[in-house]
């Protein structure tokens, strides 16, 4: 095997009727060859449909819906300990 070749392998359960179902679609084709048109066609499918959507595609920006603001949290009002001085009362 050449130096430039990279091989990944896959594995199939005789047992699991899902992978049974795959091994019969395979047949007596190359897998690899197959794999690689696998490959192609999805390349072509994601050149086709863009993947990053642009400002307009997006519902905020038709609808101008903004996102729900945080409610300030509101805590109690601190009051100053009263001083023990009978001298101080009014």
């Amino acid at each position: 095997m050449s130096k430039n070749k990279w091989v990944r392998s896959i594995s199939f359960n005789r047992t699991n009727p899902d992978d049974v179902a795959r091994l019969r679609l395979i047949g007596k084709k190359s897998f690899s060859k197959y794999i690689k048109h696998l490959l192609d066609e999805e390349l072509k499918r994601q050149t086709v449909t863009p993947v990053a959507t642009t400002e307009t595609d997006t519902p905020q920006q038709r609808e101008k819906v903004l996102p729900p603001k945080k409610q300030p949290v509101v805590r109690p009002q601190q009051q100053q300990p009263q001083l023990f001085n009978p001298m101080l009362r009014r």
